[in-house]
């Protein structure tokens, strides 16, 4: 395959985002066309498939970054707070590239959990300054307005960054299963992308800070939510002594 300088109009696009949301799939549609018995990434038609390393992949006019599913990978250090996104850390320290798209990938099912809200927050603080170019990709989304149906929800949990839907119908046992479809979806998915033209982003990170921000920001968030719950409780005793204390005041 030709490296990617090779294609005048290349866009660069990196895909995080948890186990079995698509990333795997989407890389190979850009880079591929289609999606195949062999692909340049292994694709499965359920989450049992684990994407264990990340690689950087060229092809038409795409260079896209498949990543290790955040959550996935167990670490023994303190260092991180995701092992998946260090490794990722080092893979694009190595290599310098800049990325015109950097997308946090979801599932449509998936939208409404707490653990998205918890690994956005890792994502924005390890992406940190490249904010101009994220992107919110759903998957397994064939109808757009599914979007606007669920705008609150996606701003509460990913804030108002752009929105991109997608459907690539697929089975690992037949794979000219609704083939027609996913190539009719593939240049309406490359058209929402256009629509938000990017300068592309050489990513400096440095994941030790990243994992201190995210720390932080959760231990606040906990001593937040302790001082909330603990003045429930106080005015709740309070209510309940107030009485007896003024049958009983002198």
């Amino acid at each position: 395959m030709a490296p990617y300088e090779q294609f005048p109009n290349n866009k660069k696009i990196i895909f995080v985002g948890k186990m079995g949301t698509g990333k795997s799939s989407l890389t190979n549609m850009l880079v591929q066309g289609d999606l195949y018995t062999q692909n340049i990434r292994e694709v499965s038609d359920s989450a049992a498939s684990v994407t264990s390393e990340v690689k950087v992949v060229d092809g038409r006019n795409w260079t896209a970054c498949d990543t290790v599913g955040l959550g996935e990978m167990q670490g023994k250090s303190n260092e991180s707070a995701d092992p998946a996104m260090r490794l990722l850390v080092r893979v694009l320290e190595e290599g310098q590239r800049g990325f015109h798209y950097i997308a946090y990938v979801i599932k449509q099912d998936r939208l409404q959990t707490k653990e998205h809200y918890e690994l956005f927050e890792l994502f924005k603080a390890t992406f940190q300054g490249a904010e101009d170019n994220f992107i919110l990709v759903v998957t397994h989304c064939p109808n757009p307005k599914w979007v606007t149906n669920n705008r609150e929800i996606i701003t509460q949990t990913f804030g108002n960054i752009p929105v991109v839907t997608c459907d690539f119908p697929f089975d690992a046992d037949d794979i000219s299963y609704r083939r027609q479809e996913r190539l009719d979806s593939l240049p309406k998915f490359e058209a929402q992308l256009a629509a938000l033209p990017r300068s592309p982003i050489v990513l400096k990170l440095s994941f030790k800070e990243t994992a201190t921000v995210v720390v932080q920001q959760k231990f606040t968030n906990s001593l937040e939510e302790f001082l909330r719950v603990g003045k429930s409780i106080v005015e709740l005793v309070l209510s309940v002594l107030i009485p007896f204390l003024n049958v009983y005041s002198w």
